[in-house]
């Protein structure tokens, strides 16, 4: 909740944040909300439930509001985000636990009222760009805003060069819109942050499993091995403490395996330091431990998985001792814990952004493969595969002109050249073709909604040549941005707090929450659809059968001029084609104004066998089973054929199994050039410490921040105001560091300053820090905090997923 003082905030902040293990630790945060939500002094007032977005957790919210000012914010216990993500303990266990949220989604009411938000619309009078240089802004109004973004637009669309627009931005908020308003545009190029975030451990997932997000059902396991992620801190989805910490009390044990001692690491029963981009050494490792010694599932591996042999045959001098050289993680150990994790069921294994590495997916995958031999894969207690059905996406029907040009190849080379491309696009390679001028065809304008590219994207001097290029560069943002510096105009943003959005919730099975304003914009401006509404209006934007889309309503078929009252259709039209099968006012009238399916978490879903009517609407292919289009061809799969000719759903898979082997990797290439390996090899990552560079440089996530954003948030200043360079203390005293001194970190690419902090919590070979520090500008309380080391790196993607690789930096260390 928020209406708190600042040691109040702490204190509530901390408990949730940190997700303490132990018998009823999370059970003062309910007692506390309850207690801020009796006393005074806004006892009255409407709770207005809706989601949070300090993060893209989509934690159910409930705020409170008084003379249309936002005054306290307490977590929903009507929606499952906060709590859980398995029905049965939902359904069970909410009502008398009440759910939670982390410190920033406390905090979230002061990026609400933060006094360095943008107001309103700017434009640039210095043509001049670069990191430091001034734009000399001059404000204008909604107006002049409008028609020199519209006139630019369209000049570009009437030269048939609408591909020519990239349009980049966060990939949780009003989505669907803006990439009808480019499909009907004509740009082919309509990028998301996910490439930034984890589109390797999808692609590791997609070859294993066929589905890119499987979720850990840690409440009900025994074991939890987790390799390279901060669940208790860097907090995802705000259940995963508590559900981490219930698997604990009911009897897991939890495992963590990460260069350095995180706060997860710190509370778990063991932490395994291990040498950067070894992860899958380690797994292949007890992979060959668990098969020498005949501890896998055998019965789940004949009936599920495909090209054991192969695998099997592969792993067989991958040994503890081969392990131990190139992770520096002990043979015994790596003996123990295989032996424990395929004997302790139910057991769970996973990877986030430990995978942020050349070698990422394969070593995805390869750890995957310890949850496929181990049967630990869509039962109680293991990773589940969720159940996504919420709102429907209603697909447009671009114009000729528009069609024309969306032929054109994506900037970043996309399918074509990403062997598990995702949707969201490859931003590395997006900046680097624009830096060296290499791509199909230069871009000229850019739309960038929420993205702040020289924070969060590696190789900042690239990053900033790449900007410069740009003829026009339009910012939506509700902060000053460092990226909002290179732009010509810049329109100010709305906060969550201020709009809509549905949200299909990452819990496993079929959950929407609603986003929905509970409060006015302060400032009077447009929500960021009915910006993107009002562009599609001046430039005339229909579909191919003339139909006026940003006119029209979706539900009433009318002429709509209001564009909220027009995007409350778009979001009813969803819903009612979706499953929920409900109006907007109906899930704003449903408890916590979230959708919750009654069906439940279901496992062993690839058991669950196909009906005949169904099979009669479907194509069948060797033993593959796939649904048809409105044309008849083929369109997505949806089961196999076993053996005995039971048509059943399987995993989403060419074999339509877990897959261990994939054939149809031979004669592939990645982006790189170089040949697509059938199996989940280990090799090396490309950058390697050497006598010049000799140590590891990594970042990570906590629950005091979110990513680079939300470092001018007063309240979370009080929670941690900097970070600095984490070195193991046997290191710097190798090295003539003391504690809290100042230090150069450099690379080839630049170098930083920063604090040194001995810990003995970090490999001995590695140095690092917090990400998202080192701002310049986005606001007073931000600027000037920490350092950033995208100047570090080299702007550069996984030649396979197309995933941003902002943990592959070397560095050396000296005293400033």
């Amino acid at each position: 909740m928020t209406n708190l003082n600042r040691r109040e905030f702490l204190k509530v902040a901390g408990i949730t944040g940190a997700g303490l293990l132990g018998s009823g630790a999370l059970r003062p945060i309910t007692a506390m909300a309850k207690e801020e939500t009796a006393r005074g002094p806004y006892d009255g007032g409407a709770w207005i439930p809706s989601c949070c977005h300090m993060c893209g957790g989509t934690t159910g919210i409930l705020c409170q509001v008084v003379d249309g000012r936002l005054v306290r914010i307490k977590p929903n216990d009507d929606n499952p985000v906060g709590f859980t993500n398995i029905s049965d303990d939902f359904f069970a266990n909410a009502a008398k636990e009440g759910a939670v949220m982390c410190p920033k989604g406390n905090a979230g009411i002061m990026a609400l009222y933060d006094s360095d938000r943008l107001r309103k619309p700017l434009k640039r009078t210095n043509p001049n760009k670069g990191i430091g240089v001034d734009p000399r802004w001059k404000e204008i109004s909604w107006e002049e805003a409008y028609t020199e973004i519209a006139s630019r637009l369209k000049t570009l669309r009437d030269a048939g060069e609408a591909h020519k627009l990239l349009w980049l931005s966060e990939d949780h908020c009003f989505t669907h819109v803006q990439g009808d308003f480019c499909k009907l545009f004509g740009t082919p190029n309509y990028s998301m942050h996910s490439n930034l975030c984890d589109t390797g451990r999808k692609a590791s997932f997609k070859i294993l499993m066929g589905d890119e997000r499987p979720l850990i059902d840690a409440i009900n396991s025994k074991y939890m091995l987790i390799f390279g992620w901060n669940p208790l801190s860097a907090t995802k989805w705000s259940h995963l403490p508590r559900i981490i910490t219930r698997g604990i009390e009911r009897g897991a044990r939890l495992v963590i395996v990460d260069p350095h001692l995180s706060y997860t690491a710190s509370k778990a029963h063991e932490w395994v330091p291990i040498r950067p981009g070894t992860d899958g050494a380690l797994a292949l490792a007890m992979a060959h431990v668990i098969l020498r010694d005949g501890l896998q599932d055998a019965r789940f591996i004949e009936e599920w998985v495909a090209g054991f042999e192969e695998f099997k045959d592969y792993v067989k001098d991958k040994t503890p001792q081969w392990a131990e050289g190139i992770t520096t993680v002990p043979a015994e150990r790596i003996e123990r814990l295989a032996r424990e994790f395929a004997t302790t069921k139910p057991a769970l294994v996973d990877i986030w952004s430990g995978a942020h590495h050349t070698n990422g997916v394969y070593t995805g995958w390869a750890i995957g493969t310890l949850a496929a031999i181990t049967g630990n894969i869509e039962k109680p207690g293991t990773l589940v595969l969720p159940v996504k059905k919420g709102g429907k996406h209603i697909e447009v029907e671009p114009d000729e002109a528009a069609a024309k040009t969306l032929k054109q190849p994506r900037l970043d080379g996309g399918k074509g050249k990403w062997p598990y491309f995702h949707s969201s696009g490859v931003y590395a390679e997006i900046v680097s073709r624009m830096a060296d001028g290499q791509g199909p065809y230069p871009p000229r304008m850019a739309v960038i909604v929420f993205q702040n590219l020289l924070m969060s994207m590696v190789g900042t001097k690239n990053t900033e040549e790449a900007l410069r290029k740009l003829e026009f560069i339009v910012v939506v943002d509700t902060m000053l941005s460092e990226t909002a510096e290179f732009a010509d105009i810049v329109i100010p943003g709305t906060t969550y707090f201020e709009r809509y959005d549905l949200n299909n919730h990452w819990v496993t099975w079929p959950v929407l929450g609603l986003r929905q304003p509970v409060v006015k914009p302060l400032f009077g401006q447009p929500a960021e659809y009915e910006f993107v509404c009002e562009l599609g209006r001046r430039l005339g934007l229909k579909e191919a059968n003339d139909k006026d889309l940003f006119w029209a309503g979706r539900m009433s078929g009318q002429r709509i001029e209001d564009k909220t009252r027009w995007y409350e259709e778009w979001l009813s039209k969803e819903l009612k084609e979706g499953e929920p099968k409900i109006t907007l006012e109906e899930l704003k009238a449903l408890p916590g104004a979230t959708w919750v399916s009654q069906k439940g978490t279901k496992y062993n879903k690839h058991q669950e066998v196909i009906s005949q009517e169904k099979l009669a609407d479907s194509t069948i292919e060797e033993n593959l089973i796939f649904s048809k289009k409105k044309d008849g061809s083929k369109d997505k799969p949806i089961g196999m054929l076993k053996s005995d000719g039971t048509a059943v759903r399987g995993f989403f898979t060419p074999s339509g199994k877990l897959e261990l082997f994939v054939a149809k990797h031979k004669g592939k290439k990645d982006a790189d050039g170089k040949p697509l390996n059938p199996l989940p090899v280990y090799e090396p990552r490309e950058w390697q410490p050497n006598a010049e560079y000799p140590l590891f440089l990594i970042n990570w996530k906590e629950a005091s921040q979110t990513h680079s954003r939300t470092q001018n948030n007063a309240f979370l200043a009080e929670l941690k105001a900097t970070d600095g360079l984490r070195i193991n203390a046997k290191t710097a005293a190798k090295l003539g560091i003391r504690d809290g001194d100042w230090v150069w970190v450099e690379s080839p690419h630049g170098k930083v300053r920063m604090k040194a902090q001995l810990t003995q919590g970090i490999h001995p070979e590695v140095v690092g820090t917090q990400h998202g520090w080192g701002h310049w500008a986005m606001g007073r309380i931000a600027k000037g905090r920490g350092s950033h080391t995208g100047f570090l790196a080299p702007t550069k993607a996984c030649a396979l997923s197309g995933q941003a690789l902002n943990k592959e930096i070397c560095v050396r260390i000296y005293r400033a």
